[in-house]
């Protein structure tokens, strides 16, 4: 040991002598890391989606769906995805996923509480509520942790024709159900597409959790019906699913109304339209997850239908989705409407809430999201002044 230290001087000191300099370096893996970044916990996987991306699936086209880089428009750079979808109850699974960095194992378990999913968004035509758009992190055991995306993490709502920046802070995966992923070893970002939209997306990264939040608390914390509660008068803005393709038309319309300017339009054939969804829900409270004040046993929904086909209401099924994913639906029975023959066929139904089984499948009573309603077969029919009642004895 005295020997190789001896020779390791002599070794130092002939080099000195040569004029040669002896300077640091830092040793740097396949992925670009350093000893250096790993000392300091510098993160570095920050870039998830820019222009030309290749670790990207999920992009093939199907009859549910139409993802596809598109060349010609962009937030940045020369491309942008875009993503178009419409759920229908023989639909796969709607989504796509992105590995970045070449499916190099990534840590972000130092950037869990500060940092957030940041990207540019905007409508692919015209204007566009929020989608349900469900971002998940898998890690190399195929464990996913969940979060969704949300109005607060909106820069600007609705979302129109301009590009607008979304933030979703990473600490709300750790909110999701258990066995949370690894976040010391993901795999990759998945983006799973529920109900319908049209969007383009673009530079997706990690970034700071800088989200508005405006109205962070409405998605978590229910807040109390206010009534009379309006679920449709004249507009819609915050519904999905109005459209009009082959077999299927869904639009305000203004030539036929039971009070105000508009009313909703509905048109379909289940042999016309295929595999399109066959439903559309509408939130009356900007989203907020809704509670009641006392027994749901003291309410009724009530609205005004209009039939081209009086049998339409046979195929007409309506009820309601909690924040924690259950429905209960019923159909529209015959026992429900009343005649209203002094203003133009327009029909009174009305649905007390006790013939919604709400104990069903475990609904969260506390945090109602939205009314659905669904239909088949056939029919041609108009509804309008959708609302809830209050202090009603249905007993």
């Amino acid at each position: 040991m005295r020997k190789f230290t001896i020779y390791l001087f002599l070794l130092i000191f002939t080099l000195s002598n040569c004029g040669i300099r002896m300077q640091k370096t830092q040793l740097t893996d396949e992925w670009g890391g350093t000893y250096a970044n790993t000392a300091v916990k510098e993160f570095q996987d920050r870039e998830i989606y820019k222009d030309l991306t290749v670790d990207v699936w999920g992009m093939e086209k199907t009859d549910c769906k139409n993802f596809t880089r598109l060349d010609s428009l962009s937030y940045s750079g020369k491309s942008c995805l875009s993503v178009s979808w419409n759920r229908t109850g023989n639909c796969p699974w709607i989504g796509f996923g992105i590995g970045w960095n070449g499916y190099a194992s990534k840590d972000l378990t130092d950037v869990m509480e500060s940092g957030s999913i940041e990207f540019y968004m905007r409508a692919l035509k015209g204007k566009q509520y929020i989608p349900t758009l469900i971002f998940l992190l898998e890690d190399y055991s195929g464990v996913q942790s969940a979060t969704v995306l949300k109005a607060s993490q909106l820069s600007n709502y609705p979302i129109d024709e301009e590009w607008q920046k979304v933030s979703i802070p990473l600490n709300t995966f750790l909110k999701s159900a258990k066995p949370l992923c690894d976040f010391s070893n993901i795999k990759s970002l998945n983006i799973e597409c529920q109900g319908s939209g049209a969007f383009l997306i673009d530079k997706i990264e990690i970034g700071g959790a800088n989200s508005k939040n405006i109205n962070s608390k409405k998605f978590g914390v229910a807040i109390t019906q206010n009534f009379p509660a309006t679920i449709f008068h004249d507009e819609l803005p915050f519904a999905w699913g109005l459209c009009n393709y082959t077999g299927k038309n869904i639009l305000l319309d203004s030539t036929k109304n039971y009070a105000g300017s508009k009313s909703i339009y509905l048109k379909w054939n289940e042999q016309e339209s295929g595999k399109q969804t066959r439903k559309i829900g509408m939130n009356w409270e900007h989203w907020q997850a809704i509670s009641f004040p006392d027994s749901l046993k003291n309410y009724a929904l009530k609205f005004y239908i209009n039939y081209v086909d009086i049998n339409a209401n046979k195929n007409l099924s309506i009820g309601f989705e909690s924040y924690n994913g259950k429905t209960v639906m019923i159909p529209i029975k015959k026992e429900y409407l009343a005649s209203l023959p002094t203003n133009n066929n327009w029909q009174m139904i009305t649905i007390p809430f006790k013939e919604f089984d709400f104990t069903k499948d475990g609904f969260d009573i506390t945090r109602f999201k939205q009314l659905i309603i669904e239909f088949n077969n056939s029919g041609e029919l108009w509804l309008d002044e959708i609302t809830i009642e209050q202090n009603i004895n249905y007993e």
